[in-house]
């Protein structure tokens, strides 16, 4: 059974982990999708203004410009650095317009989003009539300069465009004009600044929906293991029980046995003698048997069927009668010492079912290897109750059974083995006797250090 319940709960992990991961993977693909589905609706709005007759006459400014600028490097009046810098200087100086006139074109855009704008260009050579190239940017160099924009990082945004200006041209050397061939790539990026917070608003249904279910599987899986242990401790205290209720039967029934055939012997026809006395044996027996079916019955029941019959007393008097009478019969090795305040406040309660509670905590407390046991009385003014500890020396309880040692049938076991008979019903019935008095009764204890139980009930109104 142990074997099965790790074997299940594994299965249930692993399934659980395994329907986390396809989810999450699910989510990221959709997220995914969306990312590149607004990132096509981004490059359409960039076109947009882009492609605008303003822009485009802007574009054409510099690029006259740099076609000037190739005329002066081929008749030899700037360098190829000249060129690429009267470039730089030359869109510097007029991307203050784009940037207005882009800014004032997006500010209406769909996405209702801020896209920020970056255009380099990575490569340009020109080839002239004889096949001979000349390179201003190399693109194998990773060579690139910033035109348009704002010049961010590259890492923040996303490429959406790549043009190759290519036209054939003509510069002029010694009055004879000299055909050649233009190419000038450029790359567009795009940043949005609020890219993650729109995906994470249009992904939020989702979200949730996972989050919650995932939250209920997860409940729902502990609640099952959770189920799965208490449904496993309810079967080993019932098997514990009927092994225990067993043992405890065949110890009469084995006397009534041997009883029965004594009397049915030849033998005792003229021993009145010993007729007699197994007949006060079979009766003994008998009581026995009654009071350990008593206990099973009396001690099965709750609190709320617990008929009280409830009377006014002075608690320290009761105290010490029940105390007085319980050491009478108790073997001199055990010694119970009194520290019993007589408060003079009267308590309302059940005086047998009370004495009854008391005197199981007493018999616990011999039974578990107590000798010096101590009880008290006082009244707390502050918890309007009367205050009853019971403390003793035995062997004491492990700090991980005491929440369960008031449940029906617990035993307290060591490796699967009860050192001490009984039925694992003398707690359980004392807790359900001071819930019906509407009291609370708690335990502090550490092992080989004795264990202290208090019974707290409340002063009447």
């Amino acid at each position: 059974m142990q074997l099965k319940s790790k074997v299940l709960i594994f299965a249930s992990v692993i399934t659980l982990l395994a329907l986390t991961g396809i989810q999450s993977y699910l989510i990221y693909n959709t997220y995914e999708l969306k990312k590149k589905a607004f990132v096509v609706d981004a490059k359409a709005e960039v076109g947009k203004v882009y492609r605008t007759p303003t822009i485009d006459s802007l574009m054409w400014t510099y690029r006259y410009h740099f076609l000037d600028k190739i005329q002066e490097y081929k008749s030899n009046k700037i360098s190829k650095e000249a060129v690429i810098d009267s470039l730089k200087k030359k869109t510097s100086a007029i991307n203050g317009r784009f940037l207005e006139l882009y800014n004032e074109g997006m500010s209406g855009n769909s996405l209702q989003s801020e896209i920020k704008f970056r255009q380099m260009v990575s490569h340009i050579s020109m080839v002239d009539n004889l096949g001979k190239k000349d390179n201003f940017l190399n693109e194998a160099k990773k060579d690139s300069i910033f035109l348009f924009g704002e010049d961010y990082r590259a890492t923040d945004g996303v490429r959406i465009n790549n043009a190759t200006w290519t036209q054939e041209h003509e510069y002029v050397l010694d009055g004879v004009s000299i055909p050649y061939f233009l190419e000038f790539k450029t790359h567009i990026f795009i940043d949005v600044l609020d890219e993650n917070k729109i995906m994470l608003k249009e992904l939020s249904g989702i979200l949730i929906a996972a989050v919650l279910l995932f939250i209920f599987v997860v409940s729902l899986l502990y609640y099952s293991i959770q189920n799965l242990f208490k449904q496993k401790r309810l079967a080993d205290i019932k098997t514990d029980f009927i092994n225990n209720i067993t043992h405890e039967l065949k110890t009469p029934l084995s006397t009534l046995s041997l009883a029965t055939e004594t009397l049915t012997g030849s033998f005792v026809e003229n021993d009145t003698i010993l007729a007699k006395e197994t007949v006060q044996i079979i009766n003994r027996q008998n009581v026995r048997l009654q009071k350990l079916i008593d206990q099973v019955v009396e001690s099965s029941l709750g609190y709320r069927e617990i008929q009280l019959s409830n009377e006014e007393f002075n608690c320290s008097i009761f105290l010490n009668e029940l105390i007085n009478d319980y050491e009478l019969p108790l073997n001199s090795s055990v010694v119970i010492s009194k520290k019993i305040d007589n408060t003079g406040i009267l308590m309302v309660a059940d005086k047998f079912f009370l004495g009854t509670a008391i005197i199981n905590l007493l018999n616990n407390a011999i039974k578990y290897g107590g000798t010096e046991l101590e009880i008290s009385y006082t009244v707390d003014t502050k918890k309007d109750a009367h205050i009853i500890n019971i403390k003793d020396n035995g062997i004491g309880i492990s700090e991980k059974y005491q929440k369960h040692i008031f449940h029906k049938f617990y035993r307290v076991s060591e490796k699967d083995t009860h050192n001490y008979k009984g039925l694992g019903l003398g707690l359980y019935y004392t807790s359900q006797i001071i819930k019906a008095h509407n009291g609370t009764i708690t335990v502090h204890s550490s092992i080989n250090n004795g264990a202290t139980f208090s019974i707290q009930i409340p002063l009447a109104q």
